[in-house]
């Protein structure tokens, strides 16, 4: 299964879903912050650590399916757009006289 259709899939799952933007916003957050506590516990094996930081992400990132969904966001295109705008910052720093 391609990245596109897996989103796409994920989107259709979260079709039903009614949560208002700001909550869904408040969730990511709130995954984002729980991955940040994760990174900085040092007292998890590093294996366990891993494991749980990629279920982590994949919430979140579930999460951004069903916020692109209701807001119709072509990810896509706001993915590109936004490397577009971040690659030619980055070399635009780097190769500067």
């Amino acid at each position: 299964m391609h990245f596109e259709e897996l989103w796409e899939k994920c989107e259709e799952v979260n079709k039903d879903d009614n949560t208002k933007i700001s909550s869904l916003i408040d969730e990511i957050m709130m995954k984002c912050n729980l991955y940040k506590v994760i990174e900085e516990n040092e007292s998890i094996p590093e294996e366990e650590r891993k494991n749980v930081k990629s279920r982590t992400l994949g919430e979140i990132l579930f999460a951004l399916t069903n916020l692109s969904l209701q807001d119709n966001i072509d990810v896509f295109d706001a993915l590109s757009t936004a490397f577009k705008y971040r690659s030619i910052e980055k070399y635009t720093k780097k190769y500067q006289s």
